[in-house]
């Protein structure tokens, strides 16, 4: 007897969750996931020769920068709502294409408004990147597993990001940033004709009459969550912290210690590494004692001790750079925070608390990158400059501790 597949929850067989279709799918938006976040990281290679080529100043780099930034945050909150509505077919493939559209306006901008409108396009779609590379591991995977496949999207992600910048450097010396933004292009064409082509759910999703008001039921419901607003104070802490150093502050950290800027790159490559070490292992340990407390307390704890390491004590470089490994490992206490959330709000609810806890993520991540230039500009010598980033680290472990600990037992599990 034949079974219909849209009223029923049993899927078909090669659509069995962790079979060979889940993990073709799961692949998929993870190459997404670092395509698009190596794509935008790029700026900080090629904005020089952005400003050259469009005769921009200092004040326009930083608007494009803060576009992407604060759309970016702004779409996030309501692209895992949308997944957990729409599925992911009806969410991703359209994501795929802004992207695409994003990075190909890079390459045929000729005006500052373009650049402009290709971080907009390029934020609309990332908002459904890495909330969508977790929403695929826990429908395709089981929630069980959702902290799990969160952190393996992490590990990739953060290794592409400590070798991005020398492979694009290297690419510049033979190619435009123009005729490279073109080649990626294309590249994110190929990622939409296999979405259009795979891209979907286990199970099919059935779309509520009123789809825009179960949204905005599910980000209500979010919201009224304690557990998850203290989730994203600290993980959006730890996350910030390591965005504000992976991004602007680690070669300032080194060059200010007497060090050189090649040292700080380095810096910079460690502190990306550990936190793709600490992604392999820190998920599924959690799991594994059944405690995201656990976990959580010892990597802030490892972030303060790097913290105070590189701010206050002068070491030798091969113990400074293995300090800001150590930053990267303790800030993979962060990815224990979507952990928190898909505890808290249950499988329905998934996409939409990973949606949130990222944009709150990304909110404190734009607050810390500009703390120390704003410091600086009043007079502020360097211990002052970073003393905050102490700070906001000592704030988050008061905050991972205030959190009840939701780890389900192997039995739920």
């Amino acid at each position: 007897m034949t079974t219909n597949n849209t009223s029923t929850n049993i899927a078909p067989a090669r659509y069995r969750l962790g079979g060979p279709m889940a993990w073709w799918v799961w692949i998929l938006v993870t190459v997404f996931t670092i395509y698009l976040f190596n794509v935008q990281t790029m700026f900080s290679v090629v904005q020089g020769d952005i400003k050259s080529a469009l005769s921009l100043d200092e004040s326009h780099l930083t608007l494009i920068a803060g576009t992407y930034t604060w759309a970016f945050a702004i779409f996030q909150f309501f692209g895992g709502a949308f997944l957990d509505c729409f599925g992911s077919r009806k969410v991703l493939i359209p994501a795929f294409i802004f992207v695409t559209a994003g990075v190909f306006l890079y390459g045929l901008a000729t005006s500052y408004t373009v650049i402009l409108l290709a971080q907009v396009l390029m934020a609309l779609g990332a908002c459904c990147g890495f909330v969508g590379a977790g929403y695929i591991g826990g429908v395709w995977f089981g929630m069980a597993a959702y902290g799990t496949m969160f952190g393996y999207v992490q590990v990739l992600s953060s290794l592409s990001s400590a070798i991005q910048q020398p492979i694009t450097e290297g690419l510049l010396a033979h190619l435009t940033y123009e005729k490279l933004f073109i080649y990626l292009g294309f590249f994110g064409v190929m990622l939409v004709v296999l979405a259009i082509l795979y891209m979907r759910n286990p199970t099919p999703v059935v779309t509520k009459k009123d789809p825009f008001k179960v949204v905005a039921g599910n980000l209500k419901q979010i919201v009224k969550m304690p557990q998850m607003w203290i989730a994203a104070m600290w993980g959006g802490i730890v996350f910030g912290l390591n965005l504000a150093l992976g991004v602007v502050w680690t070669p300032k950290l080194f060059t200010e210690a007497g060090y050189t800027l090649d040292n700080g790159n380095l810096g910079s490559a460690l502190l990306w590494l550990g936190l793709a070490v600490g992604s392999c292992f820190w998920p599924q340990w959690s799991n594994k004692i059944q405690s995201r407390r656990i976990p959580s307390i010892i990597g802030v704890l490892l972030m303060i001790i790097g913290l105070i390491g590189v701010i206050y004590i002068k070491m030798p470089v091969w113990l400074m750079v293995t300090m800001m490994f150590v930053i990267g490992m303790g800030a993979t206490a962060h990815m224990l925070a979507f952990s928190v959330g898909g505890d808290v709000a249950g499988g329905p609810l998934v996409g939409t608390s990973s949606a949130f806890l990222n944009g709150i993520m990304f909110i404190f991540g734009g607050i810390l990158q500009n703390i120390p230039s704003s410091l600086h500009s009043h007079g502020s010598g360097f211990h002052g400059m970073f003393a905050p980033y102490l700070i906001a680290a000592v704030i988050a472990l008061v905050f991972v501790f205030i959190q009840k600990e939701t780890a389900p037992s192997t039995q739920a599990a």
